[in-house]
């Protein structure tokens, strides 16, 4: 029997595209939850404001997972974790364990607070600055850029996601490994109806949309870099429910985060042959 990894969620303070009557946080921590626990590989834990939280209890967990971007509206500078919390952090993961960045918690401007050693952890920068940007939305044709590794073995390429908030302009740092890619094409901008919106601050280059960084490009969605003795794990997509339903979602998460936790995947599921096909989602069952 595989041990079981504990997770803990960094959650709350979110913008209000993540915070609404429609869609909350919350519910971005439930689905996390469900799909992680029904594996069988993890205990999962919230905390709703973890600003401050000291190493006591960051170190009891195998695995961080931040869903935390400490602002109420896009163009509002955010509040950090702290500098006990970053601390605890940075320690947790360069002395073995792991951290996941999920969706836009991966954003991290440079008068946010937040210390510059989160993105060389993270393997990457995501900011105004680098290009960051939402593609027009709809559907979104996504690419298994790295299909040797564990976290991808056997997965779908390509695969699709519709209504997600695709980020792209994502500065990548030396060491970072790609694991998932679309191709953030120009045309998609110039036939969108409303582009950029206005909730959603963007850096558009003199040249105009097509010098924006990384157009016409493969850009990364997900992706793992080594920190110290431990490892992060960043995936952007997950913004609705239509994502978390996909079985290419559903597979590529769950490794990622024990990729993360521990350096190793054993995670192969879910299998929904013979009697197991009608399982409910997340269609694991505790298998592990």
């Amino acid at each position: 029997m595989t041990d079981v990894l504990n997770a803990l969620i960094l959650s709350g303070h979110m913008t209000h595209e993540h915070d609404n009557e429609f869609r909350s946080f919350r519910t971005h921590n439930q689905w996390i939850t469900t799909l992680l626990e029904d594996t069988g590989r993890f205990r999962v834990r919230v905390v709703e404001d973890p600003r401050g939280l000291s190493a006591e209890i960051i170190d009891k967990y195998d695995v961080v997972i931040v869903v935390f971007e400490g602002r109420d509206g896009y163009h509002d500078k955010a509040v950090g974790f702290g500098a006990e919390t970053d601390a605890a952090l940075l320690r947790f993961v360069s002395q073995g364990k792991g951290i996941v960045w999920f969706h836009g918690s991966a954003v991290q401007e440079d008068d946010w607070g937040y210390p510059e050693e989160y993105n060389v952890m993270r393997g990457a920068k995501l900011s105004v600055a680098t290009g960051i940007r939402p593609r027009p939305w709809g559907e979104a044709l996504l690419r298994v850029a790295e299909p040797g590794h564990a976290i991808t073995e056997g997965i779908t390429k390509p695969w699709t996601v519709t209504g997600d908030d695709i980020l792209t302009g994502v500065q990548l740092y030396e060491g970072a490994q790609v694991l998932l890619t679309t191709f953030d094409d120009l045309e998609s901008y110039e036939n969108a109806p409303v582009w950029p919106m206005s909730h959603y601050p963007v850096a558009i280059p003199p040249e105009g949309l097509a010098g924006m960084a990384g157009i016409n490009t493969d850009q990364p969605l997900a992706w793992i870099n080594e920190y110290g003795a431990g490892r992060s794990f960043t995936i952007t997509i997950g913004h609705d429910i239509d994502t978390f339903r996909r079985i290419e979602f559903i597979r590529m998460f769950p490794r990622g985060v024990e990729w993360a936790a521990t350096g190793d995947v054993t995670l192969t599921g879910p299998d929904r042959r013979g009697d197991r096909r009608v399982l409910p989602w997340p269609y694991y069952n505790r298998e592990g």
